[in-house]
C-alpha cells in the first residue's frame, strides 16, 4: 500500500531515523524498492506470494510468511539454488480467516520447519480481525485470538521450539489491549496506521497522537450560480438559492472517493466548503457561500489539521484506510522533516 499511500521509501527512512528495527511489506516488489533504497534492515513479507516470487523474494533477503510444508519446501530449494539460508515467519490463523496455517497444525509446521537445516524459523505471527471494536462480542472473540495464540506459544517454548520474534499486535490491538500484546511471549508489534496519526480507537495517550499528511488541491475556477441551477453531470444537485461555487483540481482520478459527495467537503480560507453535484474524474465543486475572499490559486484542504482523514472517512461511511490510502496515492508529494 506504499506506506498507507504516504511513500515507501522515505516513511522507512522516517522510522529507521526513529529507532525502528525491523519493517513490514506487503510485496517483493515493495520490499526491493526498500533494498535498491540501501535499507539493510529484516524485511517481513506481511502478505503471500506466488511461488515464482520466491527466488526474488529469497535473493533480497526478505522474510518470508509460511502457512504450509510445500511453500516452505519450495523456499528451501530457492535457497539452495542461491546458497542462501532464507528466513521465514509463521503466519497462524486464528480466526481471521485470510491467511495462515490453522491453529492447532501450527505447532507441527513449527516443528518440521525447525529441522529443515535449509531454512531459519525467525518468527511466527498471527493477525487480529477486530481489535478495533469495543463490542463485548467482538472484545470477546480478540481475547480468545490473544489466549489461543498465547498458548500455542507456550507450548512451543516447553518445547524448545519457540521462534525469536513473536508477534499479534496491529494498531488497534496494540492500543485496546497493550498489556497483553506486548509482555512476554509476545517481542515485536506491527503499527500501521497508528504511526500516521490515525489511531482507529481512541484511549487518554492517543489525543496527542496528529496526523502526518496534508493532501490540498487548488482552486481552479469560480462560478455564480443562480436559485434553481443545475449543477454537474446528470443536473445532479440543483441550487435552492444563490450560491458561489469553487472548482478544485482534485477527483475521483487523483484518489477522491464518489461517496464523498455524500457529506465530504474541503476547507478553503477559514471555512468548511461542501462538495456538491458529485465527484468527478479530475475536479470537484464546493460551495464557498459565504466564505469570504475565495480566488482561483488557492489552496483547498482535503486532508489536514481541519479535516483529518479519518472524520472525512467517517462522515462518507468509510473506514480511513479506504479513504486515506487512495486519496494519498494519487497525490505528488512533499516530505518535511
Amino acid at each position: 500500500s506504499d506506506a498507507y499511500g504516504h511513500g515507501l521509501v522515505p516513511v522507512a527512512q522516517a522510522g529507521l531515523a526513529a529507532g525502528v528495527d525491523r519493517l513490514g511489506v506487503v510485496t517483493v516488489e515493495e520490499g526491493s524498492r526498500l533494498r535498491a533504497a540501501g535499507i539493510v534492515v529484516p524485511i517481513l513479507l506481511l502478505g503471500p506470494i506466488l511461488p515464482e516470487e520466491i527466488p526474488r523474494a529469497v535473493s533480497l533477503e526478505l522474510e518470508i510468511p509460511v502457512s504450509d510444508s510445500g511453500f516452505a519446501a519450495r523456499i528451501a530449494a530457492a535457497g539452495r539454488r542461491s546458497r542462501v539460508r532464507p528466513a521465514v515467519q509463521v503466519k497462524v490463523d486464528t480466526g481471521m480467516r485470510r491467511f495462515g496455517v490453522r491453529i492447532e497444525r501450527a505447532e507441527g509446521l513449527v516443528e518440521e520447519l525447525s529441522c529443515n537445516p535449509d531454512l531459519r524459523v525467525v518468527g511466527i505471527y498471527t493477525h487480529l480481525s477486530s481489535a478495533e471494536s469495543r463490542d463485548p462480542a467482538a472484545r470477546a472473540y480478540t481475547l480468545g485470538q490473544i489466549e489461543s495464540f498465547t498458548a500455542l506459544l507456550h507450548s512451543l517454548e516447553r518445547r524448545g521450539l519457540l521462534p525469536p520474534f513473536r508477534h499479534i499486535a496491529n494498531s488497534a490491538g496494540f492500543i485496546q489491549y497493550q498489556e497483553a500484546v506486548t509482555t512476554y511471549p509476545f517481542n515485536m508489534v506491527r503499527i500501521g496506521t497508528l504511526i500516521y496519526g490515525y489511531p482507529e480507537v481512541e484511549a487518554p495517550w492517543t489525543a496527542a497522537i496528529r496526523p502526518v499528511a496534508h493532501l490540498t488541491a487548488p482552486v481552479v475556477a469560480l462560478r455564480e450560480v443562480g436559485s434553481g441551477s443545475p449543477l454537474g453531470y446528470s443536473r445532479r444537485y440543483r441550487a435552492s438559492s444563490q450560491r458561489r461555487v469553487a472548482v478544485i483540481a482534485a477527483g475521483y482520478g487523483t484518489g477522491i472517493p464518489p461517496c464523498a459527495a455524500d457529506g465530504g467537503g474541503v476547507w478553503i480560507r477559514g471555512g468548511f466548503a461542501p462538495i456538491l453535484g458529485g465527484v468527478y474524474l479530475d475536479h470537484t465543486m464546493v460551495d464557498v457561500t459565504g466564505i469570504a475572499g475565495v480566488e482561483i490559486g488557492d489552496e483547498a484542504e482535503i486532508i489536514g489539521p481541519h479535516i483529518p482523514a479519518d472524520r472525512f472517512a467517517a462522515r462518507i461511511g468509510l473506514h480511513v484506510c479506504e479513504f486515506l490510502v487512495p486519496a494519498l496515492a494519487g497525490a505528488e508529494r512533499r516530505f518535511y522533516r
